[in-house]
């Protein structure tokens, strides 16, 4: 009976410690949208710079504003127009940039949107 006992506590705490959330995001990001343009955006970069050179200067650019990035990526998924070449119109693609949840307000700000 001493042995049962031992053996169903042991078996309870090997089951809770299963359990056990190692997510280390833990909820805590929200992912935001910037539709790029081919010429507009506040970091400079557009339709002629290669993605690594437009995380890196998005990055940069959201560091000075004080939000940290967790990770960044592209889409084809932007709603803007590119069937014209003026500055403002779209290139096609939308950055994703997932970000603390701490600094949504700024990302709205900054005119990201969720």
């Amino acid at each position: 009976m001493k042995f049962e006992i031992h053996f169903l506590i042991g078996f309870i705490f090997l089951l809770s410690y299963s359990c056990k959330n190692d997510d280390n995001s833990n909820g805590n990001s929200t992912l935001f949208f910037w539709n790029q343009t081919k010429c507009a955006d506040p970091w400079n970069t557009g339709e002629n710079n290669s993605n690594t050179e437009t995380e890196n200067a998005v990055t940069e650019y959201l560091e000075m504003e004080n939000v940290t990035v967790i990770s960044l990526s592209f889409d084809s998924n932007s709603s803007l127009a590119t069937d014209c070449e003026a500055c403002g119109c779209g290139t096609g693609q939308r950055i994703i940039v997932e970000v603390n949840s701490n600094s949504a307000s700024k990302m709205k700000e900054l005119k990201f949107y969720e």
